[in-house]
């Protein structure tokens, strides 16, 4: 037993995944002219999407101190402040439909070449690699299947996401320092303080994963082994001492896993810094109004873009 079970850890250890970190650009190998084009426009609109809230708040310290200075072209400035928002909106509509679209139709595109390659690889092969358990016609079909899902998924959602995040990251902080580079210099300790914790998460859960996933492969071997060889494992009266190690082993993912859930409630429960930061915001950007002859529209335009850069 002592032998089999040597074999198990080195056949999970195998299953881990690999170290060695591949390049981003491997998943545009397969993109041409089209879908660098498409790429090109979905990265404008993601890039405009992230920035519309930024520029919205433009629109809306101006309306803010319209509305605090009342006199008798009121009306007109907030006429024209409301026609920029309209335009502002149709601006929005066209960025979200590029990034959407086509980053959408890329994906498609170069998933389906994939799947082309994918297939010419595998009929490739010699007929021995066919005879093999690991070539199984399930297997291959489920293989191509569960691979190509995955980098489309990339492709069409976790990109054009990224992209969006940092443009609005970027936008958020140059807002920021336009409206009030003061109080902007001034929450920036606080912004990386906000920022910290999700990425601290991120890393934390990576690790996690890792780990979740060489413990779930050593069961799997250990399934495996015994379904192969049942007939050996009911001769030999080992089902106890094989339930037994399985379920030592999926006690460990049970660990893993609160381990992410107290990571992850401490990822969301750092959000309330946020409420620090604005009590920041508002302390100095009340200062700024009384000694500097600042804006209050500008003051909240300011602490809303820090803010949301941050998130």
């Amino acid at each position: 037993m002592s032998k089999t079970k040597e074999g198990d850890e080195k056949a999970g250890q195998g299953d881990c995944p690999p170290d060695k970190s591949i390049s981003v650009s491997v998943l545009f190998g397969c993109a041409d002219s089209t879908d660098v084009m498409l790429m090109v426009l979905g990265t404008l609109g993601a890039v405009g999407d992230g920035a519309s809230l930024p520029t919205l708040l433009l629109f809306v310290s101006h309306l803010f101190n319209s509305l605090g200075n009342i006199g008798t072209g009121l009306m007109h400035r907030v006429d024209q402040i409301a026609l920029d928002l309209t335009y502002l909106a149709i601006a929005v509509l066209f960025a979200a439909f590029l990034e959407g679209f086509c980053w959408s139709k890329t994906s498609e595109r170069q998933v389906l070449k994939m799947r082309y390659k994918y297939l010419e690889a595998v009929l490739r092969q010699e007929v021995a690699f066919f005879d093999s358990q690991e070539a199984t016609t399930a297997e291959v079909v489920d293989s191509i299947s569960k691979d190509t899902a995955l980098i489309q998924e990339v492709l069409s959602e976790k990109v054009p996401l990224f992209l969006f995040h940092t443009s609005q990251f970027f936008s958020g902080l140059i807002y920021a320092t336009y409206f009030a580079w003061r109080l902007s210099l001034a929450a920036f300790p606080a912004l990386i303080l906000l920022a910290l914790p999700g990425i601290a998460y991120g890393k934390y859960l990576l690790h996690l994963s890792h780990k979740s996933f060489s413990e779930y492969s050593k069961a799997n071997t250990i399934a495996e082994q015994a379904l192969s060889s049942i007939k050996t494992v009911y001769a030999s009266t080992a089902e106890k001492n094989i339930v037994e190690r399985y379920a030592s082993i999926l006690y460990q993912t049970t660990k893993l896993g609160t381990k992410k859930g107290l990571a992850k409630g401490f990822a969301v429960g750092s959000s309330g810094i946020t409420f620090a930061i604005w009590a920041l915001v508002a302390w100095y950007g009340s200062l700024l109004v009384m000694n500097d002859g600042a804006q209050g529209g500008q003051i909240y335009a300011a602490g809303l873009s820090i803010v949301t850069a941050g998130q």
